[in-house]
């Protein structure tokens, strides 16, 4: 695939932060993030001046690195030779959906 196809088209940076986005892992509380990066994304797409450009892409980068889509985000949780261990508030949100899921498989 040429660098460009793989890059995708740079005017649709909405649609590339929604790929981005549902790559991750993301839970309820991150819903408030995840609308600003959407409509970041969208007012960049429509955006003609370089100097907003600018200004909404610092923005929108910001946001995506607190969610953990850019590439220092991921660096920063990982640890030399290997994925992270799950943290114990990570370890009980698993908990919680595998006994909300039991439950709903139950009934």
């Amino acid at each position: 695939m040429s660098a460009s196809g793989a890059l995708g088209d740079p005017g649709d940076v909405l649609g590339a932060v929604r790929v981005a986005l549902a790559e991750l892992d993301l839970d309820g509380e991150d819903q408030a993030a995840i609308a600003l990066a959407l409509r970041l994304g969208s007012a960049i797409d429509a955006e003609d001046s370089g100097r907003t450009l600018a200004e909404l892409a610092g923005k929108l980068l910001a946001v995506l690195n607190d969610l953990g889509a850019t590439p220092a985000a991921r660096k920063a949780v990982l640890p030399k030779g290997g994925p992270p261990e799950r943290s114990p508030q990570q370890k009980a949100k698993d908990d919680l959906r595998a006994r909300r899921a039991a439950r709903a498989g139950a009934s």
